[in-house]
């Protein structure tokens, strides 16, 4: 009996081993592939991110914004069907809606047909972030894919930046053509005083400047941009709400492309009529410098210059001549640091605008920050207070970037490195904006509540004085003459058989006759 239960329960788990062997063996089927019944961008557009890191975003916009236009007009019906619109009222809601129809087709934001955002951690604690909008090949008519230039091309704004550069945004931009854009939108609009203002502009602009608006627009090269360094040989103080702080001293360095030197030209003549300003003209460099007699903390010599396609306008000639050193090879510059090369890594030479924020801009940046913030809250605001108002800004981590846009046959695509996650960039609004509003709204909210506190404690110090002098006229009092409590309370409003207390937790003294009641808490006297 024993021997046939042990064979029963060998073949049994024989048999179980064969089945599960056999299944094993059998392949698993693979998930079914979905695929979108309407054509998406979704393959186009991640193909250009970075998978694998912790934020990847794709967003169909096709969808949403495909026939924009039609769905105004479903709009425009709805607002001028109200049955109490007056015909003027109509005719401008007409009007509005004629001029949103005419931007949208214009812009070419029909055309939009998906965005894209990835981020990667490509060593510890530096990020590579993609941001791609997406049109398809052939869709970039509208004025929204014009105005940020045309093709990509070497970028030879950072070769105009010292190597103590600590913030720079350089981009393409077309204004003759934004101009063009919007004389002609504003004549579509409907609106005469849109078309009216855009008519007297350029006469404004002549009479104010001595320049023709078609000449100056037509001298432009289409790329500008703005550099800020930071002079850490010399450091400047920078009054504050709670005292002074030290930092590195600024200069500032704004440099437009130009095809000729009109604009130049104008500046020197004007420049022409003061005695002190300095003339340097030489081959390759123009320039015009106004010393500032006042002694100020920083270099302040405002500047004009002309030199290599490039008008300048600088804090100082001397960053001028800083710049064009680099430029010639003679000085090293911002790509020389060993920080922007480990930023540069990986991002492409060619684009049509890049932007450098340097760790020492984001510290200096949140120093100021941190001291007018705490000059803010003042005393208003415990430490438990001012620390959670901090928190919102990060106040732990300077942040330190630099990334590169460019136009591409399907897009506009921006390429970076830095310290902060996408992650964390597409977060900071939801963080930032309550935090300013809870650095604005509690220390006003504690003051106004002190306010409030103190004009109450006033109002019973006023009560007092009152009572005072009437218990003075009932008993016959001489002015040196010193009421106890008891005496003011039958000429009083009483609460629970006591005198008004300061809301404050002020303790008050009555004193002689010859004087007003008093507070303890400063601040909370009588007038």
């Amino acid at each position: 009996m024993k021997k046939n239960l042990r064979n029963s329960i060998a073949l049994t788990v024989t048999l179980i081993i064969g089945l599960t062997a056999v299944c094993l063996a059998q392949p698993v089927p693979a998930p079914a592939v979905l695929t979108s019944v309407s054509k998406t961008s979704f393959n186009e557009v991640t193909a250009q991110l970075d998978p694998g890191g912790n934020f990847y975003l794709y967003l169909g916009t096709a969808q949403w914004l495909e026939q924009l236009s039609a769905k105004v007009e479903t709009w425009r019906k709805t607002f001028t069907s109200f049955p109490d619109a007056k015909p003027e009222d109509v005719e401008n809601i007409n009007k509005a809606f004629d001029l949103v129809g005419h931007l949208i087709t214009d812009s070419g934001i029909e055309t939009v047909s998906g965005v894209g955002i990835s981020s990667v951690e490509i060593e510890k604690g530096m990020y590579r972030n993609k941001f791609l909008l997406h049109h398809f090949p052939g869709k970039d008519g509208g004025f929204l894919w014009k105005f940020g230039g045309g093709a990509p091309h070497p970028l030879t704004g950072l070769d105009l930046l010292p190597a103590n550069t600590a913030f720079a945004i350089f981009a393409d931009m077309d204004l003759p053509l934004m101009w063009e854009t919007a004389r002609a939108e504003a004549a579509k609009s409907g609106f005469p005083q849109a078309n009216d203002f855009l008519k007297q502009l350029p006469t404004e602009f002549e009479k104010s400047t001595k320049l023709n608006w078609d000449t100056f627009l037509h001298s432009l090269g289409g790329e500008f941009g703005i550099a800020i360094t930071l002079n850490e040989s010399n450091n400047i103080p920078i009054p504050l709400p709670q005292g002074a702080i030290m930092i590195p001293e600024p200069g500032i360095l704004i440099a437009v492309r130009v095809t000729d030197d009109t604009v130049f030209n104008r500046i020197a003549e004007e420049l022409k009529k003061n005695q002190q300003v300095v003339n340097v003209d030489k081959t390759g460099l123009k320039m015009r410098t106004l010393p500032v007699p006042l002694p100020f903390a920083i270099n302040l010599r405002p500047t004009a210059a002309s030199s290599g396609g490039y008008l300048f306008i600088s804090s100082a000639d001397e960053l001028v001549n800083q710049s064009l050193a680099v430029k010639a090879g003679d000085q090293p510059g911002l790509k020389s640091t060993a920080e922007f090369k480990q930023l540069a890594q990986g991002l492409p030479a060619q684009g049509n605008q890049f932007s450098f924020i340097s760790a020492k801009f984001g510290q200096t940046m949140m120093k100021i920050q941190k001291q007018t913030l705490a000059g803010a809250n003042g005393n208003t605001t415990s430490a438990a207070q001012a620390a959670w108002l901090e928190s919102f800004f990060r106040a732990d981590r300077a942040s330190f970037s630099y990334s590169v846009g460019m136009n591409t046959p399907d897009g506009s695509l921006t390429i970076g490195n830095g310290n902060q996650s996408a992650a964390a960039l597409m977060l900071l609004p939801v963080a930032v904006v309550p935090g300013v509003l809870a650095a604005v709204a509690i220390p006003n909210f504690v003051k106004a509540r002190s306010t409030s506190q103190m004009n109450a404690c006033i109002n019973n110090l006023r009560q007092m004085d009152a009572a005072k002098n009437q218990w003075a006229l009932e008993k016959n009092k001489k002015a040196e003459d010193v009421p106890t409590e008891d005496d003011i309370k039958p000429y009083i409003k009483l609460m629970n058989g006591e005198l008004p207390k300061c809301p404050q937790g002020g303790s008050y003294t009555l004193g002689p006759l010859s004087e007003s009641p008093k507070c303890s808490i400063p601040g909370h006297t009588l007038p």
